[in-house]
């Protein structure tokens, strides 16, 4: 039963819906009984072409006319030789966009058939008529039949739901974690799961989803369908990853109870020596010994030893809680694990996309702005999938627009409370760029805190910075220092010169 349900009935649930596989491949160019647009009028479309010829136009008409198909030449020369894009879609995903252009068209047609004009009556013959009608009543039992038949699945998929929720064990779970981290050999060869997917906390950056990502995604579909789409997935990389080397029923039932399993611990850590702990630790204890014996036991006979060792210790233990203390209240090097992995590298560097566009409030407020989702959207509305993560990201931002549930991005640059910053005293009036403060963000993955953003660094910042009077509105009440600047009385004239570094310019 389990091997019928995981590749027969189930396949339908990993297929996208046809409504959205005709808004993304087919609405833009085409319409269904509303007239010719860029492309055809698909009205009839179903019965016009058979439907073999129909997935392959489908698939790739840049083929289908390359190879000298006349039907494909002549709708394209008809429609001004419009290129019509290659689609990457599945068999039974065309099937079924076929599917339900047909079930549009039919719908046009009982239309047409129900509120006949007189021009019509005297066109239509009663031939004709009578095999829409029939045509008609036969699709009407076809669904009738479908929708019993779906029923009768929904039946089936509740009781193995429940069944197979009680019959995981810990001896399946610990099945399915060896197969996923290559601890037990696939059957079929397939690529061991966690060369790409981590099942431990890492901090550098994996732009494939780990395995709790990967849970979470599936937690809320039973067992069955997760199997279904661990065989059969629906990405574009696991599918070339499979293509060739198929995971068995048992298999992808072991790898969905492991998932199951990580659902809610999430992803554990690797455990860490605190190696800098462990050598303080050892100097205190060296210290106190030749402490202890170059005043009461006295073993070793030349005393220079002890107090050189103590001397040393001293000033080592000294210096770490020095710096510990001063760098309290600091996060340079700050990298939290974010929602959604983005990089600035690819946005900014690559794309070419100015920090303006998505922090659209620094030039005139004290924060920059987080972008929310719908800016996001304006690009990922078209763009679906990343050359680095794929589709997986990207659905997170679909997602989130979707539910109308914001981004929890976590903040990386902290003030703390009593320090008074603004983004357009330094950007809009200082002229400051942004790798000033946040560091070459253009080339990171992973975004972390560039600069300590300690009292002493903005200081230092201020001393050393020089006011741009030009075109500058801002600064027209220090006209004496400008015109002193021009006639070379002074060099230059640096922020803290005109009251930057005056206490309650940012202590309020």
């Amino acid at each position: 039963m389990l091997n019928f349900l995981g590749t027969g009935l189930l396949s339908s649930f990993a297929q996208t819906d046809p409504a959205e596989l005709f808004d993304d491949y087919c609405a833009d160019c085409h319409s269904i009984g509303e007239g010719d647009m860029k492309g055809p009028d698909l009205l009839g479309v179903e019965r016009k072409y058979n439907e073999d010829w129909l997935i392959k136009f489908i698939r790739s008409a840049k083929t289908m006319i390359s190879s000298g198909d006349k039907k494909a030449v002549d709708i394209w020369e008809k429609y001004n030789k419009s290129k019509m894009p290659d689609t990457n879609l599945s068999e039974l995903e065309i099937k079924s966009l076929i599917q339900y252009i047909g079930n549009l068209n039919k719908n046009k047609v009982e239309v047409i058939t129900s509120t006949p004009s007189n021009e019509n009556k005297s066109s239509v013959s009663n031939s004709t008529n009578q095999k829409i009608e029939n045509l008609n009543s036969k699709i009407d039992k076809y669904e009738t039949e479908l929708q019993n038949f779906e029923k009768k699945i929904d039946l089936i998929l509740e009781y193995h739901k429940k069944s197979f929720s009680a019959r995981i064990t810990d001896e399946e779970i610990n099945r399915g974690k060896e197969l996923f981290e290559g601890d037990r050999p696939f059957t079929n060869n397939v690529p061991v799961c966690v060369t790409c997917h981590n099942t431990f906390k890492i901090d550098s950056l994996n732009w494939n989803p780990s395995a709790h990502d990967i849970a979470k995604v599936l937690s809320n579909r039973d067992n069955m369908e997760m199997s279904t789409i661990i065989i059969n997935p629906s990405s574009n990389k696991m599918k070339e990853v499979l293509k060739d080397n198929k995971l068995t029923d048992d298999e992808s039932f072991y790898i969905t109870a492991f998932l199951q399993s990580i659902v809610k611990p999430g992803l554990k850590e690797h455990k860490k020596i605190p190696i800098k702990l462990i050598l303080f630790i050892i100097v205190c204890i060296l210290m106190f010994i030749s402490f202890f014996d170059l005043i009461f036991t006295k073993i070793v006979k030349q005393k220079w030893l002890n107090i050189t060792v103590c001397f040393v210790t001293a000033v080592f233990i000294g210096n770490t809680i020095i710096v510990n203390a001063r760098n309290i209240g600091l996060s340079k090097g700050y990298t939290p694990i974010q929602p959604i992995k983005f990089s600035h590298k690819i946005h900014v560097k690559e794309n070419k996309i100015n920090c303006i566009f998505c922090h659209n409030s620094p030039e005139f407020s004290i924060e920059s702005g987080i972008p929310s989702t719908n800016v996001c959207m304006n690009c990922h509305n078209k763009i679906k999938s990343g050359e680095m993560t794929g589709q997986f990201e990207i659905n997170k931002i679909k997602k989130s627009f979707k539910n109308k549930k914001p981004i929890e991005w976590i903040k990386i640059h902290n003030l703390p409370d009593h320090v008074f910053f603004s983004h357009a005293q330094h950007v809009n009036v200082g002229k400051i760029e942004c790798q000033t403060c946040h560091g070459a963000i253009d080339e990171m993955d992973i975004t972390s805190q560039h600069a300590s953003l300690s009292m002493g660094w903005c200081v230092k910042c201020h001393r050393e910075s020089e006011v741009q009077f030009e075109n500058n509105k801002y600064y027209s009440n220090h006209k004496e220092l400008h015109n002193d600047l021009k006639l070379g009385k002074i060099n230059n004239v640096t922020a803290d010169k005109i009251g930057a570094n005056d206490c309650a310019k940012c202590h309020y």
